[in-house]
């Protein structure tokens, strides 16, 4: 008879920024939640000056965050040292994950950071899988559809969401985790 095997615990890092312009490195809040075997662990969020602390109209817009807001907070270089332990736990989750992943990529590159290699998953291409019917997988129409709280653009919120989200994806897959719905619905695990 074999010993038996524990299963490698299912770890997921949701993350979610916010922008101060179009430009990919003006992340100016960051949220994330890590989720550990079917649960939220823990949840953090980070105002960043963007630089020069310039914002877009537009963009203040959208999320709500003005140059007031960030006048006295950190750049990204400063928020690393806590960040990089976390997104280190497990693969990153985010919903539209192009953009996220693009503005990582970006604040890495910019602050010329030391990083090792991520894998990521999109929660928008697993929604897409996980509930085909729905016309939308925006991520206020999936928390609508799902019952998960969201105060949309509030980075912390959004990453909470997002992490509840794939949860919701694995149990409609019928999966045991978020790693099995990700293999069960042929979601692509991208590499930044």
């Amino acid at each position: 008879m074999t010993p038996r095997q524990t299963p490698a615990p299912d770890t997921w890092v949701a993350i979610d920024f916010e922008t101060a312009t179009r430009e990919a490195n003006s992340a100016c809040a960051l949220g994330l939640a890590v989720v550990r075997d079917g649960r939220i662990e823990r949840t953090e969020s980070w105002l960043i000056q963007p630089p020069f602390n310039e914002y877009e109209y537009r963009n203040s817009l959208i999320h709500g965050l003005t140059a007031e807001d960030t006048a006295l907070a950190p750049d990204f270089a400063d928020v690393w040292w806590e960040l990089a332990p976390l997104l280190a736990e497990g693969p990153l989750l985010a919903h539209n994950a192009p953009f996220d992943i693009r503005v990582l990529r970006a604040l890495i590159a910019s602050y010329e950071l030391a990083a090792p290699s991520y894998e990521y998953v999109c929660t928008v291409a697993l929604a897409r899988r996980a509930f085909p019917d729905l016309k939308r997988h925006t991520l206020d129409v999936m928390c609508d559809h799902c019952g998960i709280r969201l105060t949309h653009h509030d980075a912390a919120s959004d990453a909470a969401a997002c992490a509840t989200l794939a949860l919701a994806c694995a149990d409609a897959a019928g999966a045991r985790s978020i790693a099995n719905a990700v293999e069960l619905l042929g979601v692509n695990v991208g590499r930044l």
